[in-house]
C-alpha cells in the first residue's frame, strides 16, 4: 500500500481505529543511506515492516485491542473538550501510547540483542517478556523461544539486519545534546518507529506533505521558510511518555535572545516562523500554527500593513469580552485589550501566535497570507534579527 492510499476518512469504524491513522499517515516515505551494516534492500525491508505493523492494526485494530473497540461517536474538536464524553482524551493517548510501548518493545529487543540471520539473540536476559507482550509480537512474525538465561526473537525474513541499523540511528539521534532553548529529549525509539534512516533530510516535510490536500500551497510555504533564513526544526516537540507522538515541524527566526522553549505557536515568543502539527486530540489532526513575535507592537503597526495582510489578521481570535486581560492588570481597571482590524477587534493577549485547522480549505489562509505576513515581521524587527545556525 502506498503512503498516499490513505485518505482522512469522514468516520473510523472505531476510535482506535482513529488513533492507527495517525501511525499510517505520520510515517513519511522510504529513504536509504550508505552503510555497511545493511544493503538499501536491507533497510527497505525494515522500514516495510514497521509500516505494515501499522497498516495491519489500523485494517483491523481487534488484532492488539481486543473485540471492546470504543465507538468513533464522541469526538469533539480540541476547543470543545467540556463536551466531550468522559474519559475521551485518556482513551486516546492511551491507545497511541500502548501502540508506542509496543514498538518500544520491538526497539529494545533489537537494540539489546546479537543478530544471527533472522534471529535476535539477548543473552542474560534479566526481565521476563510478559505471556501478553510475546502474543502480540507473534501476530506480526516475532516468534520467541526462552531458554535458561536467554531469549531467542525470530523476525521475518529479511528485516534483522535492516532493523538493527535504523535502532543504531535512532539512539544516535536521540543523544544529540539539546540546545538551551530546547531542554526535552528525544525519546530514543523516535526515528525507529517512523522509519527514518536518513535524519539529515525533513522527514517532517515529507510527512506533513503527505497530511495536506493542497500540495501546491504546502509546497510554496515550505520553499520560503527554505530560503529565507529560518531555522528548520524537527520533531522539537515529541513527548511519547504522555502517550502521543507529536509529531511537528517548526521554521523560526529570533528577534531577540534564544531562551525558554519552542512550545505551541500561541506562546508569548521572540521569535517569528510557522509550526506544523499532528494533535491526536483534535477531530482535523493536522495543526498549523504562525509563531508571531512581540504580538502587540505587531498591531500597534496595524496602519502599515497592506489591505490584504489586515483583511488576513482580520479573521483571527476575536475579543468576546472574557475580561483575562483585565484581571491581569494590578489595578483591575483597564479597559480591554484588543485591536479595530476591519471592524473586527482582535485579542491583544492570546495571539502570539495564531493557529488553524482549517488550512486545507484554504478558508482561512493562503501562502500569499503567510509570506506576506513574515516578510513584514521581518521588516517590523529587522534591528532586533539575531542569526542562529542551530539549535
Amino acid at each position: 500500500m502506498n503512503h498516499s492510499d490513505y485518505n482522512t476518512p469522514e468516520n473510523f469504524d472505531s476510535l482506535q481505529q482513529r488513533c492507527m491513522f495517525y501511525f499510517v499517515k505520520t510515517m513519511p516515505p522510504f529513504k536509504a543511506v550508505k552503510s555497511q551494516n545493511a544493503t538499501a534492500k536491507e533497510q527497505e525491508s525494515a522500514y516495510l515492516f514497521i509500516k505494515s505493523i501499522y497498516e495491519t492494526l489500523y485494517e483491523n485494530p481487534a488484532l492488539f485491542f481486543g473485540n471492546k473497540l470504543t465507538p468513533d461517536d464522541s469526538y469533539q474538536y480540541w476547543w470543545s473538550k467540556k463536551s466531550e464524553k468522559q474519559g475521551l482524551s485518556a482513551k486516546i493517548r492511551g491507545t497511541i501510547k500502548n501502540i508506542n510501548r509496543f514498538i518500544e518493545t520491538v526497539y529494545i529487543i533489537i537494540n539489546s540483542g546479537n543478530a544471527n540471520g533472522d534471529k535476535i539473540i539477548i543473552e542474560n536476559a534479566y526481565n521476563d517478556f510478559k505471556p501478553g507482550v510475546l502474543k502480540k509480537l507473534a501476530v506480526f512474525g516475532i516468534t520467541s523461544k526462552k531458554n535458561k538465561d536467554s531469549y531467542s526473537f525470530s523476525f521475518p525474513e529479511n528485516t534483522v539486519k535492516g532493523l538493527k541499523l535504523l535502532a543504531l540511528i535512532s539512539t544516535e539521534n536521540s543523544l544529540k545534546s539539546p540546545h538551551v532553548i530546547h531542554k526535552n529529549t528525544v525519546t530514543p525509539f523516535l526515528l525507529f518507529s517512523l522509519g527514518v534512516f536518513d535524519s539529515k533530510v525533513s522527514y517532517t516535510a515529507e510527512i506533513f506533505r503527505g497530511l495536506f490536500k493542497d500540495k501546491e500551497i504546502f509546497n510554496s510555504i515550505i520553499d520560503y521558510f527554505d530560503n529565507n533564513g529560518f531555522l528548520r526544526l524537527d520533531n522539537k516537540d515529541y513527548r511519547a511518555s504522555i502517550g502521543g507522538n507529536n509529531i511537528s515541524l517548526d521554521y523560526i527566526k529570533f528577534y531577540g535572545k534564544p531562551e525558554g522553549s519552542i512550545g505551541d505557536s500561541w506562546k508569548t515568543k521572540n521569535f517569528s516562523g510557522i509550526k506544523f502539527s499532528y494533535d491526536e486530540l483534535n477531530k482535523d489532526c493536522t495543526i498549523v500554527g504562525l509563531h508571531i513575535p512581540y504580538f502587540r507592537e505587531v498591531l500597534k503597526n496595524i496602519d502599515k500593513m497592506s489591505p490584504e495582510l489586515r483583511t488576513f489578521i482580520a479573521k483571527w481570535n476575536k475579543c468576546f469580552g472574557c475580561r483575562f486581560c483585565v484581571h491581569m492588570e494590578k489595578s483591575k481597571t483597564k479597559p480591554l485589550s484588543f485591536t479595530a482590524v476591519n471592524g473586527n477587534n482582535i485579542c491583544g493577549l492570546f495571539t502570539s501566535g495564531y493557529t488553524f485547522n482549517h488550512f486545507n480549505g484554504g478558508e482561512w489562509m493562503s501562502a500569499e497570507d503567510v509570506i506576506a505576513f513574515m516578510d513584514f515581521i521581518d521588516e517590523l524587527f529587522k534591528n532586533k534579527l539575531v542569526e542562529i545556525k542551530n539549535i
